[in-house]
């Protein structure tokens, strides 16, 4: 749909999330991903859940002392203070979750269940003093547990109802063994912060232990076994299942090299044993290397880095590791071959350069992991971020949170907290943790650029353009910063600006490859909404040379011939081409619905606009196509219906004014677009 901007269409080759110029696409997301909290912060509660009769236009709440606060004086129920919990970690709502939790348990202080959601939510918004208390609590009850189990046990009394005890320790056993492996992580993760070695080891022994010897059924009901990758899976299994188990497998390493360097053979015997994915092999050979490499083996450090390098030839973390290794080895010539091998690789640019600049004169550099808490934080920092990136969002701040805990203010780990704040849409706190970040780090310049967004997002787009403006300088190849710079402009209706420094980023290059399809279709993009038509056309088709079967210009150029009558054969054929390399991208279909609709072949724009509808039922120009449609399949009715709708969507101007002329008057030749001169 050529009428969507660059900004909503288009992720080009770098990685930045969309700054959308869509309002009313961006406003009516934005509503209900915040209406539950927004619901909750600003009412009271009822019988069960709360009721809000004030105004949701109020600034919200974002850490959990904030949230305790807008909450304060509340009066609850534990039935409403649960449900509400429920919901707010639905919502990904971290904060607010633990808020109700905790008075959920302040209500029935011996629930484990309670108990054991307190304390993950607790931990993941970062108040670790708190969590850990809770994690005593948690020990305390099993040992509890325990010995009325084998008190119990002892009595046996004759007239007891066997099936339902079975029934009954069935189920507290079930909950036991979620809530004991937490229970040995956090206390292990605590001890190693205070370098409590053995019983950091002990307690990741036991959390192993329990985890092989106990395993949880985390599938559970049907429509989870049709998902493996449910966020909420992925979650679990970071708390209680495989991605633990690899966890506390690594830690207990860690722990073990933590009491005497000279325990290197146990401490790697520790991580034997798992199978030979691709996965395993980097995970279990880096975290195999830094230890061999803490305990000054170099020759076993290089051995196993090597191994995860060739898992992952992209990983910085691995060869920065690996050259240095083998520089302190006094192989020079290995760890040259090793960083050019890197620089020739698939690898972040930035992260190339990074590497160059420190081992450019191939001088050995101070170790990034230097204790077993740093080695313990880069193995949380790696799986909390995995985990957040698959929206796992609790698994991936639980994870996160006890990196920060065990390496405080590190820039791998506030760079993954700042992204996965922004995915529970706290920007203010994302931002906080990019502004962290030094400008030595190989991921300053990435962070600058991400917060350019988050800024935007903040409604602050003049700092977020000084921000990128500052980092691009006259660097016009830093091909990144161009791109996202370009689409705050757009996002602003600054085009001549994004025109200008998209000229400059293609006049920076000296070959244009596949990979620059993005800034000509950025451009034309810009040249489009200033109805600069032959540059928008010549830059299209410049993207289509260089990416012949790119779904996003086929459709846009396709779209923007059929909107204007021209070539009407190819237009549709292209479009077509898009819908089936995407088809579940309600534009495309919109795209493919108007092309007909504009050959007045009104039964099939019909069949398409009302998929395209069905995909993107929030687009206020979708559904107006769709209203279009009917009214010329003779479904005035129907038409009418759409264009109502329309209404509630927060359209633009200029549609708003069209709507309500079509209401009023119909669907007239001078309103319809396909009289228009071809």
């Amino acid at each position: 749909m050529a009428g969507q901007t660059v900004a909503s269409l288009a992720r080009p080759c770098f990685d930045a999330p969309e700054v959308k110029d869509n309002k009313a696409v961006y406003m009516h997301a934005q509503r209900s991903t915040k209406t539950f909290r927004q619901i909750l912060l600003s009412g009271i509660v009822g019988s069960a859940l709360l009721i809000g009769p004030t105004s949701l236009s109020v600034a919200q709440p974002e850490t959990s002392d904030q949230v305790t606060e807008a909450l304060s004086g509340v009066t609850t129920t534990l039935t409403g203070t649960y449900l509400s919990a429920k919901l707010a970690q639905d919502d990904q709502d971290l904060a607010l979750a633990a808020h109700f939790y905790a008075q959920a348990l302040e209500k029935e202080p011996e629930n484990s269940l309670l108990l054991e959601r307190n304390f993950a939510l607790t931990l993941a918004v970062g108040k670790h003093d708190v969590a850990f208390k809770l994690a005593d609590r948690m020990a305390e009850m099993n040992a509890l547990k325990e010995a009325a189990r084998q008190k119990a046990a002892k009595l046996k009394t004759e007239d007891a109802d066997e099936d339902t005890v079975s029934v009954e320790k069935q189920q507290d056993d079930d909950v036991d063994h979620r809530i004991t492996p937490m229970v040995h992580l956090a206390l292990g993760v605590k001890a190693l912060k205070g370098k409590s070695y053995t019983s950091a080891a002990k307690n990741f022994k036991a959390g192993m232990d329990e985890l092989t010897n106990h395993p949880v059924d985390l599938l559970g009901p049907a429509p989870l076994r049709r998902n493996l990758n449910n966020p909420r899976l992925l979650s679990a299994s970071a708390q209680y299942g495989p991605f633990a188990l690899i966890s506390q497998t690594v830690l207990h390493a860690w722990a073990v090299i933590g009491q005497d360097r000279k325990n290197l053979g146990a401490a790697l015997k520790t991580l034997e044993g798992f199978d030979g994915s691709d996965v395993n092999q980097f995970f279990f050979s880096l975290h195999s290397g830094l230890i061999a490499a803490y305990a000054k083996d170099y020759p076993k450090a290089i051995k196993y880095l090597q191994e995860s390098l060739e898992a992952d030839p992209n990983s910085i973390s691995t060869a920065d590791a690996l050259i240095n290794a083998l520089l302190k080895a006094g192989n020079e010539k290995r760890a040259n071959e090793v960083l050019t091998d890197f620089l020739r690789s698939a690898a972040d640019r930035e992260d190339k350069m990074w590497l160059k600049t420190t081992y450019g004169a191939l001088k050995p550099v101070a170790s990034s992991i230097r204790s077993p808490q740093d080695g313990a934080a880069e193995l949380f920092t790696t799986l909390g971020d995995a985990l957040s990136q698959e929206n796992a969002i609790e698994g991936g701040a639980l994870y996160l949170q006890f990196a920060d805990y065990l390496r405080t203010n590190h820039d791998q780990t506030n760079f993954a907290l700042a992204r996965l704040f922004e995915r529970m849409k706290q920007d203010e706190m994302a931002l906080t943790h990019f502004d962290k970040i030094s400008k030595d780090s190989a991921i300053y310049g990435r962070a600058q650029r991400q917060s350019g967004f988050t800024l935007t997002r903040l409604k602050r787009p003049d700092e977020a353009i000084t921000r990128l403006e500052g980092l691009l300088g006259d660097n016009a190849s830093d091909l990144e910063t161009v791109s996202i710079l370009s689409r705050i402009f757009q996002s602003e209706q600054r085009y001549r600006d994004s025109i200008g420094l998209l000229t400059r980023g293609l006049d920076s290059l000296k070959t244009k490859r596949d990979i620059h399809w993005s800034l000509y279709f950025l451009r034309g993009s810009a040249y489009d909404q200033v109805k600069d038509w032959p540059n928008t056309e010549k830059d299209m088709l410049a993207a289509l040379k260089l990416f012949p079967n790119q779904p996003t210009v086929l459709n846009y150029l396709g779209y923007s011939w059929v909107d204007r009558g021209l070539k009407l054969d190819k237009a549709i054929e292209m479009i077509r081409q898009a819908v089936a390399l995407r088809p579940y991208d309600g534009f495309f279909v919109d795209s493919l619905g108007w092309a007909h609709y504009r050959m007045a072949e009104y039964e099939d724009a019909v069949n398409f606009l009302e998929r395209a509808v069905e995909l993107r039922p929030e687009d206020p120009t979708i559904t107006d196509h769709l209203g279009d449609a009917y009214w010329k399949a003779g479904r005035k009715n129907e038409a009418y219906f759409q264009w109502n709708r329309v209404k509630t969507m927060q359209p633009k101007d200029d549609l708003l004014k069209q709507v309500d002329e079509k209401i009023q008057n119909g669907l007239i030749d001078t309103q319809d677009p396909s009289k228009k001169e071809k």
